[in-house]
């Protein structure tokens, strides 16, 4: 008996349909990982979500920190150290660094991260100069600018109170000021050359309780002229916080305005001899048989007057020569425009020596005129 030999196998319909079926499982397959809501993609994501996530944390960690470096007159961390801090640890990419120079808010992974409260005032005045904007016309819109003149939402203090000794200033009583009838309101005077920081310059004088029609300081004599650093340094230092130290406004922050900060440039710029007479400034003078400041306070004893000329005057946009030019048009209007009647002291002194006699002298007036001065206090805040 013979047995029947049975072929099995596959036919090709059946093949075809495996095939299909598979692919169709690599394209099921396929588009779970890849696509916009593909397993692949969504772990880049989520990657990116907890980059972002980071980034912001240790953004607010660094606004948290200058917060409290504020306070107690800690060291801020700059938005620019916070950036490269997280390039360098690799939670930016170069083309985030290279947005955030022009924007402050960027998103990573859906989280969004703002900069913005990162900045200094020091990062905006430093922004405001390298776009070459000065604002003088007012219209400048640019957030991340600070310019010269512009006002600063600076708040002041609410309470304290200075006492100007008449033992100190040569007046007949002591004048007394107080923070809650002084909320100045500031404006940018420039950048500190030895601090880095900011300056600020009160928009108006303080004022006293000497009274309504007379509120300003006044300074007498001998005594004002000993005394006036000492007296306005510390009349200002009642507005002195935790952002920085106060003091009267002096000649050196008048010169960093104008430029005039060297030797050469006060030489060049001297009025001279039709103001001083034989003796220039930086030249030495000595004379015997007079009176100096501390000697008529001292039993008006005689004495010998001597030193180094350190007084000078020069003009500033006038058609006097030699003239300075100061092309910022906002600083010249809060320095020098219409103050022939609205004094403001300077806490400088200086010596004018001429053939005969040295004579001293005190900043925008003569110490031995009555004149009521105001007081003009500046500060370096940290931001």
């Amino acid at each position: 008996m013979s047995k029947k030999r049975l072929n099995k196998g596959i036919t090709l319909i059946a093949l075809v349909i495996t095939i299909i079926v598979l692919l169709i499982l690599a394209g099921v397959a396929i588009a779970t990982l890849t696509g916009d809501n593909g397993i692949l993609t969504k772990a880049v994501q989520a990657k990116d979500a907890t980059r972002g996530g980071e980034v912001k944390e240790y953004v607010e960690m660094a606004i948290a920190e200058n917060t409290m470096a504020d306070n107690t007159n800690g060291t801020r961390k700059t938005r620019a150290e916070v950036i490269s801090e997280l390039q360098t640890q690799g939670k930016l990419t170069a083309e985030e660094v290279a947005k955030l120079a022009d924007v402050d808010v960027i998103t990573i992974g859906g989280v969004e991260i703002n900069f913005g409260e990162l900045f200094t005032l020091v990062d905006m005045y430093d922004k405001a100069i390298a776009d070459n904007c000065t604002n003088e016309d007012a219209n400048c819109t640019n957030k991340r600018h600070l310019h010269i003149g512009d006002y600063v939402d600076y708040k002041n203090p609410t309470s304290g109170s200075k006492r100007a000794n008449a033992t100190d200033t040569g007046y007949d009583t002591d004048q007394i000021y107080e923070a809650s009838k002084n909320n100045l309101n500031w404006r940018v005077l420039g950048k500190d050359t030895a601090t880095g920081g900011i300056k600020l310059i009160s928009g108006r004088p303080m004022k006293s309780n000497n009274s309504e029609t007379d509120p300003y300081l006044h300074l007498y004599g001998a005594k004002g002229y000993m005394n006036a650093e000492t007296v306005l340094n510390d009349l200002c230092s009642l507005y002195t916080t935790q952002y920085g130290t106060a003091r009267s406004v002096n000649r050196n922050d008048v010169n960093e305005i104008t430029g005039i900060t060297t030797d050469e440039k006060i030489k060049e710029y001297n009025k001279g001899t039709s103001w001083w007479g034989s003796k220039q400034y930086g030249e030495t003078y000595s004379f015997e048989n007079h009176y100096t400041p501390q000697s008529w306070l001292n039993e008006k004893q005689k004495t010998t007057v001597s030193g180094t000329v350190n007084a000078y005057v020069y003009t500033v946009n006038s058609g006097d020569e030699p003239v300075v030019d100061l092309a910022n048009t906002r600083a010249y209007k809060m320095l020098f425009e219409n103050v022939d009647e609205a004094y403001y002291w300077l806490a400088s002194r200086g010596v004018v020596a001429r053939s005969d006699f040295a004579s001293f002298l005190c900043w925008r007036s003569y110490c031995s005129r009555r004149r009521s001065e105001r007081v003009l206090a500046w500060l370096v805040p940290f931001r």
